[in-house]
């Protein structure tokens, strides 16, 4: 079976897996976005796009009440290179999350939120984002370790959901990178794995280069 390295030699530019590779290389596993029950599509759109840019790989969207719908053409292809998991409950989005070793910290105000910049970062950490006009659901701040606040100094006390996802992430990823010893990336294993898919990606007639690298079709929604 081809090697990603030996079929992008042939089809890439060597600039565009230069790029690929790099990317790849300052992704993130040790920072996940849970989404829950998110009304607008730009909303929906900005926050892929925000983890995206920061190297956030993936992303939970809780669709007990509201479908995750976004806007490619507000996402502009970010969400292609994101790994999307979709959940009926957040009590399964949880009890993944935790068995995978992640802390949910839940962004809401709450008599024992901490301050952005107190979040846990040496460990695995999901920031949980709730619904633009009802927060994060009782149930869900109930499952969640914590909570957290973005420290404001003006008359308002609140921001755009996809603005407050936008200045966690700058922030979390930023500590994770410099505190962890791993550098919160991507295990290798993951890392191959995702590099073989981005590969169809970044060509025309990418399913194709991918069942002849013998990975199969790619996953709904990919």
């Amino acid at each position: 079976m081809p090697k990603p390295e030996e079929i992008a030699a042939r089809v890439i530019r060597p600039e565009r897996w230069e790029k690929i590779c790099g990317v790849l290389a300052r992704r993130l596993g040790s920072v996940r976005v849970v989404a829950e029950n998110l009304h607008h599509p730009h909303n929906m759109s900005a926050l892929l796009r925000s983890c995206e840019a920061f190297g956030v790989q993936h992303v939970h969207a809780v669709e007990t009440v509201e479908d995750f719908t976004f806007s490619r053409r507000v996402t502009l292809g970010a969400h292609k290179w994101l790994t999307l998991e979709r959940h009926d409950t957040f009590e399964a989005c949880a009890a993944e999350l935790h068995r995978l070793g992640f802390h949910l910290y839940a962004a809401m105000l709450d008599p024992t939120a901490v301050s952005l910049g107190e979040l846990p970062v040496e460990r695995p950490l999901a920031l949980v984002f709730g619904n633009e006009k009802d927060g994060v659901s009782p149930g869900a701040r109930t499952l969640c370790d914590g909570a957290y606040t973005i420290p404001m100094a003006g008359f308002s006390q609140s921001l755009n959901i996809s603005v407050a996802a936008a200045i966690s992430l700058y922030d979390v990823t930023r500590r994770a990178r410099e505190l962890r010893s791993d550098g919160g990336l991507l295990g290798e294993g993951e890392r191959e794995a995702l590099l073989a898919a981005w590969l169809t990606k970044s060509v025309r007639c990418g399913v194709k280069l991918r069942r002849l690298a013998g990975a199969g079709d790619p996953p709904d929604g990919r």
